[in-house]
């Protein structure tokens, strides 16, 4: 079964399918113009589509193949955005330079080589017309690098009732690129710090917000957070401190607001989180008023078992391919597999070719890594949805 589709593998379509995206500028914000290009293909393949509009002209794209039989929904996944063009850049960051092995441009590795992998991968298992059940489907969302709203928009959709996803995202199987069998959450912590006003020359008089925050930032080492066999404890970064004047004025500070970043274990959430900052606050014995919020983005941490099918599976193509198991790893990180696994309680792959240079200047991939992801793509399309696993899934 396997040898029809692998003969099928078209090298230099997924190139030239790499090569297009790369040139097609889609910094989040601006993804429309790549999802009418991989819309284009994949209805050239016989795959239904459509686009599912997130908000105003930000649309995510789905595309899937029918069996006739029932079983599985399998998704393959990919975020269309890319980050901002940052300095240093030696090459023109939407013109694909070729140099040995490597090929350079914004986005080539996060993540449009593994997007190209994917389009060749369909391509092969639809044209080898091997007869497999359920439905194979390809999404491609907006927001990865801002906020998931295309992941979490997906999850109004049929995607929602996905068995797997693979999403294409350069995690090789090996050493520090290890499949994550789970990732950490995030929430971003909004204090706002209300001091009072006074007299610059008479300080004593007022209460200092920024000082009363600043308090605050030098404890945070002692803020207590749960520890987790698998991920250890998660860790804390400020982004952001504002507070004083904005036309200068010798003026107490009355107004503080601080922003901190909070990777989560399992075991951790929201409410948790709020609460372990209150009691840090509390024990400081601030003069100010103190108020603990959330804001946007949020992310539920997972874990999942080497037992879930689509991870045996996965597995198993990997040993086929590479001749040895891919390492598995607990990550300090955020994808969208935060939102399929995390809230959709969809289980999540991570596997794409790799390279190196993500969101820094001359970004790129490696071109050998192509041909080994689509064939682990191939093998694990083909037995996810065959009767084996379809019998597993069921609880048979």
């Amino acid at each position: 079964m396997d040898e029809e589709a692998l003969r099928r593998i078209d090298l230099e379509y997924c190139r030239k399918a790499l090569e297009e995206m790369v040139s097609i500028p889609s910094v989040v914000g601006s993804e429309g113009d790549l999802a009418e290009c991989l819309r284009g293909r994949l209805e050239a393949l016989g795959m239904e589509t459509h686009l599912q509009e997130v908000e105003a002209g930000r649309f995510n794209l789905i595309a899937v193949h029918r069996y006739p039989s029932p079983g599985p929904l399998l998704m393959y996944n990919g975020h269309l955005d890319t980050v901002p063009v940052c300095e240093g850049w030696t090459f023109d960051p939407f013109k694909p330079v070729v140099r040995g092995s490597h090929l350079y441009g914004l986005g080539s590795l996060d993540m449009k080589a593994g997007i190209a992998s994917i389009l060749a991968h369909l391509k092969a298992v639809i044209e080898s017309e091997i007869p497999l059940r359920g439905v194979l489907a390809f999404t491609g969302v907006v927001d990865e690098e801002g906020y998931s709203k295309g992941a979490r928009a997906l999850l109004k959709t049929e995607m929602a009732r996905a068995d797997a996803v693979v999403i294409g995202e350069p995690w090789t199987g090996m050493g520090e690129r290890a499949i994550p069998l789970g990732i950490t959450g995030k929430i971003l912590y909004e204090l706002t710090v209300r001091g009072r006003a006074a007299h610059g020359f008479s300080p004593h008089l007022g209460v200092n917000a920024i000082e009363e925050a600043a308090r605050i930032l030098v404890n945070l080492d002692r803020l207590e957070m749960r520890s987790h066999p698998n991920f250890g404890r998660g860790n804390l970064c400020t982004l952001k401190i504002e507070g004083g004047y904005r036309v200068y004025s010798v003026v107490v500070p009355d107004r503080c607001r601080v922003e901190v970043n909070r990777l989560l274990v399992p075991g951790e959430s929201t409410s948790t989180a709020i609460e372990d900052m209150r009691r840090l606050i509390a024990s400081l014995g601030l003069r100010a008023e103190v108020e603990v919020g959330l804001k946007p983005p949020y992310y539920e941490p997972f874990e999942m078992d080497k037992g879930q099918p689509i991870v045996r599976v996965f597995s198993e193509a990997f040993r086929e391919v590479y001749g040895r198991l891919p390492d598995f790893q607990y990550a300090k990180s955020i994808t969208d597999g935060n939102v399929f696994m995390g809230e959709g309680r969809i289980p999540t792959i991570h596997f794409g070719p790799g390279g190196e240079g993500a969101h820094q200047p001359d970004e790129h991939i490696d071109l050998s890594t192509l041909n080994p992801t689509i064939k682990v793509y191939i093998k694990t399309s083909l037995r996810f949805l065959s009767d084996m696993p379809r019998l597993e899934l069921m609880g048979c």
